[in-house]
């Protein structure tokens, strides 16, 4: 047996010994040594070359994967609480190209609405189950444009903005914009029965402001004791829009914190929203950014006497930010969602602003009192959403170095004695700012 194992080992060993021999042979017969190592270097640079291509293109393939597979999963995530309406939402956004969309609560059901901003306007959906709603305007001439004029004064548009969607959450408020001819039209409507209906409307007409009620109109004090009410004075502000449905209903009702986004202009990190250039379904695209630096320096230009103020000139509870330089020049600044934007400036000694108290209210006096002939007061007034919502002026005119009961006087478009005007000028109470 010993003999037998022997002999197969001797066997074994022969045959790896011609194999080898056999293999030396070969690659001494086909290949030259310089040959050998050019072309097995460049094969292995082609094949090092492809393999990193290779792993460069299923990393790509991967990450694509990853993402779609973010995307569902998020998408699914708010399908899974039995949301099913989100479908529809989501369906619909797509077949109509729109960019951006959000889900508000209008009215007081546990399906939110759906609210899109499509060539420049605001267009709301309703869902019941799945069935898809449009909410229609009460007629064709009531416009929910996202863009247009800030106010008319002295004949001429104030600026060209962009709207914030202003609705009251479950009350079935909401506050339109239109504008035409460089004037502008604010609309309050009511959400009722699956549509709109008219209940209050404010425009400028010959670049005075005038106020209605059921078609007649009224006075603005009236106005201003309507719009609370019926509860308008709650509207707020939709500020953000969102590119899916997803992200739109994860942030439903989503609020901001007005200094720590005012401290994030100041600090460099974000920039105001100072001028619209143009309509555009995706707003942001449209916005003239300025820098708080750039901002500060064009209306302190240098000078150390100038300040900056937090103070609340909107009524909302919150203050707001002020720029102002020595000779009473300033910018006022408001927030919207995660936007700093520029609400109203003035400019030149004989324009100074400042914030006041009038009758509980907070507003912004713009005064011309350094020129001979006149005292002059422009009264606005702005709520939450930075809209103007009362305007009116009050002065004296007159052709010596002071006014007498002999000279003219005006208020709100009516002609008041001098005793008047000395008691509505002393209640315009200046508010002091941090």
């Amino acid at each position: 047996m010993k003999k037998k194992i022997s002999l197969l080992c001797i066997c074994l060993l022969t045959i790896c010994l011609c194999a080898c021999q056999k293999t030396d042979i070969v690659s001494e017969t086909v290949l030259e040594p310089k040959e050998t190592e050019q072309n097995i270097s460049r094969e292995n640079q082609e094949e090092q070359q492809e393999n990193e291509q290779s792993i460069l293109e299923e990393d790509n393939l991967i990450e694509s994967d990853t993402n779609e597979e973010e995307n569902e999963t998020v998408y699914n995530r708010v399908l899974e609480d039995g949301e099913t309406f989100l479908d529809g939402y989501h369906s619909l956004i797509l077949n109509k190209g729109v960019k951006r969309a959000a889900l508000i609560y209008l009215d007081e059901d546990d399906i939110p609405e759906l609210l899109v901003l499509k060539n420049g306007e605001y267009r709301l959906y309703s869902c019941d189950d799945t069935q898809m709603t449009a909410i229609d305007m009460p007629d064709a001439e009531i416009k929910a444009n996202a863009y247009g004029f800030k106010h008319v004064l002295e004949g001429h548009s104030e600026g060209f903005t962009f709207y914030w969607f202003e609705y009251v959450p479950y009350q079935g408020l909401i506050r339109v914009h239109g504008s035409g001819d460089e004037e502008r039209c604010d609309y309050y409507l009511k959400y009722e029965d699956g549509s709109f209906v008219l209940e209050l409307e404010a425009k400028f007409v010959d670049t005075m402001w005038h106020t209605y009620d059921a078609e007649q109109e009224i006075v603005n004090e009236e106005f201003l004791s309507r719009l609370s009410d019926l509860g308008y004075d709650k509207l707020i502000p939709c500020g953000y829009l969102y590119e899916n449905i997803a992200d739109a209903y994860e942030n439903i009702g989503r609020t901001s914190n007005t200094r720590e986004v005012i401290n994030e202009f100041i600090n460099g990190n974000i920039d105001a929203l100072y001028y619209v250039e143009e309509i555009n379904d995706i707003p942001e695209e449209s916005f003239g950014m300025r820098s708080y630096e750039e901002l500060y320096n064009y209306y302190i230009m240098g000078d150390a006497l100038g300040s900056t103020e937090y103070v609340d000139f909107d009524n909302d509870g919150e203050e707001e930010l002020v720029i102002r330089d020595y000779m009473g020049n300033c910018a006022f600044f408001d927030v919207i969602g995660d936007t700093v934007y520029n609400v109203i400036e003035t400019s030149g000694t004989a324009d100074i602003a400042y914030v006041a108290e009038l009758e509980g209210k907070r507003v912004i006096a713009r005064t011309d009192l350094t020129h001979g002939g006149r005292k002059f007061y422009l009264i606005m007034q702005y709520d939450a959403c930075g809209c103007l919502v009362d305007l009116f002026r009050l002065y004296a005119s007159y052709a010596g170095a002071s006014y007498t009961e002999e000279d003219e006087f005006g208020y709100r478009r009516q002609e008041i004695t001098m005793e008047e005007f000395e008691e509505r000028r002393s209640s315009i109470q200046r508010v002091p700012s941090e």
